[in-house]
């Protein structure tokens, strides 16, 4: 063998050496803050079956987790892959993590109030993938919220997106909610199963078919869009008249919000009625029939 090929051969050697000897101490000391920041949150618990460091995209991936919330929040997943967190305040600023075979258990620590009806549908479980992706800028106080979503291969997908103002995330307290502005949010549903749970659940309470159930439905609907037009509410006849077309054939539905200025949180509990507030907002909503999503 050459000296050439001998000192190629040697340096091959020495760089994987290097390579796996840092991936091994990235993991290490990741795995060390992970642990560090756990302990220092209060009733947060955290376990999982494997941590890896992707060095070059700089992504963390932690395996088969198992996650316990000071609020009671209790998850599971197959994987959380993190390709972005703020470490540095006790909020973080910006996070973009995509979690797969997320199990989400319907109970009231999870769901609040909204377990129990959720139960009755007969639903025990909310499973799927999951993204939650945002960036706050404190010198603007605005908070950008690129994805948060859920897709439940039984039920539907959910997906929202939007932006809030005048938000102090730094020393933020909840009275200070009141405070937020809403600037714009975009929220889309795509049905699988769950519209056909809700059905069968408004027909038992209202002991009729389905079928009558939804033409009551509609007919409500047709008069809350009639008065909103003598009203020359646009947003809020259009938005009736979409929520008719989704229940009578729930595809695909997207609800938006496109307000001329950013709209305070604190209007909403001012007197305002419903359609108000969809005029305010200028919530525009648009339905799509099953099979075209």
């Amino acid at each position: 063998m050459s000296g050439l090929k001998k000192f190629l051969l040697s340096f091959a050697l020495f760089a994987t050496l290097c390579f796996f000897g840092l991936k091994w101490y990235v993991n290490s000391e990741v795995s060390k803050e992970l642990t560090r920041t756990v302990g220092e949150t209060p009733g947060l618990a955290l376990s999982y079956a494997d941590l890896s460091v992707d060095i070059l995209d700089h992504t963390v991936v932690l395996d088969r987790v198992d996650a316990l919330f000071p609020s009671g929040q209790h998850v599971q997943a197959d994987s959380v892959r993190i390709s972005a967190f703020d470490r540095k305040n006790p909020i973080p600023h910006y996070a973009s993590i995509a979690v797969r075979g997320l199990t989400i258990p319907v109970t009231p620590q999870n769901f609040g109030e909204w377990a129990g009806y959720i139960q009755s549908l007969g639903i025990e479980v909310l499973s799927g993938d999951g993204n939650l992706d945002y960036a706050y800028n404190p010198e603007t106080r605005i908070l950008e919220l690129k994805a948060l979503s859920l897709d439940d291969p039984k039920l539907g997908a959910l997906r929202l997106t939007g932006s809030l103002d005048n938000l102090n995330m730094t020393g933020f307290r909840p009275e200070q909610s009141f405070a937020l502005g809403i600037r714009k949010a975009v929220l889309t549903f795509e049905n699988r199963e769950f519209m056909r749970l809700v059905s069968a659940d408004w027909a038992k309470r209202m002991g009729v078919s389905e079928t009558t159930t939804l033409t009551q439905i509609s007919a409500e609907l047709d008069g809350l869009a009639a008065y909103a037009g003598t009203q020359a509410n646009e947003p809020a006849r259009a938005a009736m008249l979409g929520l008719k077309a989704f229940l009578n054939d729930p595809g695909s539905l997207t609800v938006s919000a496109n307000p001329a200025e950013s709209v305070p949180v604190l209007y909403f509990f001012m007197g305002r009625d419903l359609f108000e507030n969809l005029d305010l907002l200028n919530v525009h909503v648009d339905a799509a029939p099953a099979g075209s999503i």
